[in-house]
């Protein structure tokens, strides 16, 4: 009987040690990977992946906003988001699309801010890359005081700053505007 409870004994003994190591090797494991992870507290009080957001008015799509990732903040009321795009509905029928690397979107005004890698398309075949842009949702405008390349069908314009006014259907290059046409009868 002492025999049989040395070799129960022995067997618990082993477990536990065995089950003591899996558990410290797990706890190592779990370390060694936790390394390779960096958590940012940005301070957002919401983040969400793949967000999307759409301004209507009179039930009409005014435009609409997805982007990888984005982030709230209630106190400034601000929306901040990475690899951005934004699609202007417009009454004709010609869409604007416009895309960067980062965004901002008060939420109070709608206006919006583009950074980076920025670039605007539009159905009928026109193109404006700059640094950065911002729309004014009050005038329905598109601005920027960065240099621009705006190129379309027949017509490359670079310079410095730009306006849009999406309204008048009017497009505006400001300064130090450099004009290539081709096959334009003049």
């Amino acid at each position: 009987m002492r025999q049989i409870k040395s070799i129960v004994l022995i067997i618990f003994l082993t477990a536990a040690v065995s089950t003591i190591g899996v558990l410290l090797y797990i706890n190592y494991r779990i370390h060694d990977v936790a390394k390779g992870i960096t958590i940012k507290s940005s301070g957002a009080d919401v983040r969400i992946e793949r967000a999307r957001y759409v301004e209507t008015k009179d039930g009409e799509k005014e435009w609409e906003l997805e982007a990888d990732s984005a982030e709230y903040f209630k106190d400034n009321n601000l929306a901040v988001f990475d690899n951005v795009k934004v699609i202007f509905y417009s009454k004709d029928g010609i869409n604007y699309i416009l895309t960067g690397r980062q965004g901002k979107l008060r939420n109070d005004s709608k206006d919006i801010d583009i950074t980076g890698e920025v670039v605007l398309t539009s159905d009928d075949g026109y193109k404006l890359e700059t640094g950065s842009l911002k729309y004014i949702a009050a005038f329905k405008q598109i601005k920027t005081k960065d240099r621009v390349i705006f190129t379309g069908p027949d017509i490359r314009i670079e310079g410095i700053g730009f306006m849009a006014d999406m309204v008048k259907e009017k497009v505006y290059v400001l300064t130090n505007v450099r004009t290539v046409l081709q096959d334009a009868a003049i």
